[in-house]
C-alpha cells in the first residue's frame, strides 16, 4: 500500500537533473561519448542508467517509475536485511518506515528535484552490498559481488566510497560471519571470538577490492578507448571539488555543517526517528556487532552528504533513508519489548508525539513530518492523472518558486516551439538549465556544453576547448538553427552572461536574430 501510494507520480515531468542525465543518456545511445561529446559533472553511471531507461521507456514518465522500481527494491531489501540481523520486526518495520518517510512526495514541488537521483541509486546498490554481506552462506563469490555493488555506488557518486566503512564493519561481525563462512575453515566459523578482526578484515578486504575493481577497470577502460579520459577527470573530479569548495569558508566553515544531522531531524521525521533509534541502540545494543553496523551506516551517509558541499539540496539527503529507516526500526522496538520499563515506554510515547507535532517545515500547529504535503502533492498528481486539470495547470505548479529554476512549462512550450521551426537534423542550443527541450525535442545540441553552468563560471577556463572559449569554438563549427537563452538562473543569469560576453555576443548578433524575448527564454533564430 505505501509503495502503491507512490503511482500518481508516475505523471510528473522530469526533474532539471534528470533532464541533464537523459540527455546524456541519448548521446549515448546515438554513439557519442559522456564529456567528450556531451559534457556533465556527474560520474558515469548515472548516464549510462538513464541510457538503458530511455531504451526501455523513452519518456519523461521513466524517471518516476525508476524511482518507484528503485523504492520497491530498497524495501525488500531492508526487510532481508534487517531480518539476517535483528530480526524480521526489525526488517519489515524499516521497509515500512522507509516508505512512508522516504517518500518524494514529502518533499517540495511533489519531489521532482530528488527522485531517481544518483542517490536514489547509490541507496540501492549500498543496501545490496550490505544484504550480501549479511547472508551466513556468504562465499567468496557473494563479497565479490558486494563490491561489484560498491563499485556501482562510486561511479554513481565518487563520495560514496565511504559506504565500504559499514561494509567492512558488517562483513567482519561477530554475529555476521567471519572467515568461516567464506569457506575459509570451520574453526574460524566456531570459534570466530578467536581471531583477531584484522586477520578477519584481510580476505573480505581483498574480495570487496576486486568487485571494486571490476566495476572500475570497465568504465576506465572504456573511457581510455575512446580518448575521454581527460575529460571525465576534468568533469567528475576537477569540477566537482571547485563546486564543493564554493560553499564552504574554511575549516569552521566545514565544522559548522557537519551539524546538519541536527538541522535534519528538527525538519524530516526520517532523521528524527533514526537519531532516536540510534541513541537507544547505543545505550542498550553496545555489545551487538549489528547496532554498530546500523551507526556506521548513518556516519558513512553523513560523511557522504557532507563531501558533497554545504548546498543542503534535498537530493544529497536521500542517499541516507536507507540507512535510517534500518536504525529506526532496530532501535525504536527495544523500548517496546518485553520487560521494558514503563517509564521507557512512556518516554517513546512523548517522543513520538513531539515528533509528529514539531518535526517538519509546514507553517502548520501539527505538522506531522510533513505527510500532510504527501497527501497533498499525491492527490495533485492524481487529480492530474484524472483529467481533472489542463497540462499547463500543472506543469505551472512546478514553476512557482521565488527564485526560478526549474521551468518545465517554460521549456515544454519551448519544446513544441522546437519540433515545429526546426528540423530532426538541425542542432539546437538551450543555454541555461533546460535539458528537457533537447530530450523531448528531440535535437541534438550544438556544443557538448548543454548547460550553461560550466561555462558561466568559465570552468577549465586557459584550456582552448573549455569556458565560453570552448563553447564558442563549438558553436562556430556546428552552428545551431535555433537558440534559447534562459534568464533567470543564477547570478548571472545565462541570457545576462551570453550578452555580456563580448566574444559570443558578437558571434551571436552577427548571425542571428531575436525573434521573441519571453518571461524565461530569449529565442534567436538563424538568418
Amino acid at each position: 500500500m505505501l509503495l502503491t501510494a507512490r503511482l500518481p507520480s508516475l505523471v510528473e515531468p522530469a526533474g532539471a537533473d534528470q533532464s541533464l542525465y537523459a540527455y546524456v543518456g541519448q548521446r549515448i545511445n546515438a554513439g557519442d561519448v559522456a564529456y567528450r561529446d556531451a559534457w556533465d559533472q556527474k560520474p558515469p553511471a548515472i548516464h549510462f542508467i538513464y541510457a538503458a531507461l530511455w531504451r526501455v521507456w523513452p519518456h519523461d514518465e521513466v524517471v518516476a517509475a525508476a524511482d518507484l522500481v528503485a523504492a520497491g527494491t530498497v524495501a525488500w531489501l531492508l526487510v532481508v536485511l534487517g531480518t539476517r540481523t535483528f530480526g524480521s520486526s526489525t526488517g519489515f518495520l524499516s521497509a515500512g518506515v522507509f516508505l512512508a518517510l522516504g517518500n518524494p512526495a514529502i518533499q517540495r514541488l511533489g519531489g521532482v528535484r530528488v527522485r531517481a537521483q544518483c542517490e536514489t541509486f547509490v541507496a540501492v546498490a549500498v543496501t545490496a552490498a550490505l544484504v550480501i554481506l549479511a547472508s551466513r552462506t556468504r562465499r567468496p563469490a557473494h563479497v565479490v559481488l558486494a563490491g561489484v555493488f560498491l563499485g556501482l555506488a562510486f561511479w554513481l557518486k565518487y563520495n560514496a566510497g565511504i559506504y565500504v566503512v559499514p561494509a567492512l564493519a558488517l562483513a567482519v561481525s561477530r554475529n555476521g560471519s567471519g572467515l568461516g563462512t567464506l569457506g575459509l575453515g570451520r574453526d574460524a566459523e566456531t570459534r570466530p571470538e578467536l581471531e583477531p578482526r584484522v586477520s578477519r578484515l584481510k580476505p573480505v578486504v581483498g574480495l570487496l577490492g576486486t568487485g571494486f575493481a571490476l566495476v572500475s577497470v570497465a568504465f576506465l577502460s572504456y573511457f581510455a578507448a575512446h580518448g575521454a579520459l581527460t575529460d571525465l577527470g576534468l568533469a567528475t573530479i576537477s569540477y566537482n571539488l571547485q563546486y564543493s569548495s564554493e560553499t564552504y569558508t574554511g575549516f569552521r566553515g566545514v565544522l559548522d555543517y557537519l551539524t546538519f544531522p541536527l538541522d535534519r531531524a528538527k525538519l524530516d521525521l526520517l532523521w528524527y526517528l533514526a537519531g532516536i533509534g540510534g541513541v537507544v541502540l547505543l545505550l542498550t545494543q553496545r555489545r551487538n556487532p549489528y547496532a554498530w553496523v546500523a551507526l556506521a551506516w548513518i556516519a558513512a551517509a553523513c560523511v557522504s552528504i557532507a563531501v558533497n558541499g554545504a548546498r543542503n539540496l534535498p537530493q544529497y539527503f536521500v542517499q541516507a533513508h536507507p540507512a535510517l529507516a534500518f536504525t529506526a526500526g532496530a532501535g525504536w522496538p527495544l523500548l517496546v519489548r518485553r520487560g521494558t520499563p514503563t517509564v521507557a515506554r512512556a518516554a517513546l510515547l512523548v517522543l513520538l508525539a513531539a515528533g509528529l507535532w514539531k518535526v517538519g517545515d509546514e507553517p502548520a500547529r501539527f505538522r506531522l513530518g510533513g505527510l500532510p504535503e504527501a497527501v497533498r502533492n499525491t492527490w495533485f498528481d492524481l487529480h492530474y492523472a484524472r483529467g481533472r486539470m489542463t497540462r499547463a495547470v500543472y506543469l505551472a505548479r512546478f514553476q512557482q518558486q521565488a527564485e526560478i529554476k526549474y521551468v518545465p512549462l517554460a521549456s515544454e512550450q519551448l519544446t513544441t516551439r522546437v519540433r515545429a521551426e526546426t528540423s530532426a537534423h538541425e542542432r539546437i542550443l538551450v543555454f541555461g538549465l533546460a535539458a528537457s527541450v533537447y530530450v523531448d525535442g528531440p535535437r541534438q545540441s550544438a556544443s557538448r556544453f548543454f548547460w550553461s553552468r560550466p561555462v558561466v563560471v568559465e570552468f577549465g577556463r586557459g584550456r582552448p576547448d573549455y569556458g565560453s572559449a570552448g563553447l564558442l569554438q563549438d558553436l562556430r563549427r556546428t552552428p545551431p538553427a535555433l537558440i534559447a537563452l534562459q534568464k533567470h538562473w543564477g547570478d548571472p543569469g545565462p541570457r545576462d552572461f551570453f550578452m555580456n560576453n563580448p566574444p559570443l555576443r558578437g558571434w551571436l548578433e552577427s548571425g542571428y536574430i531575436l525573434e521573441e524575448d519571453a518571461p524565461e527564454f530569449a529565442i534567436w533564430r538563424r538568418r
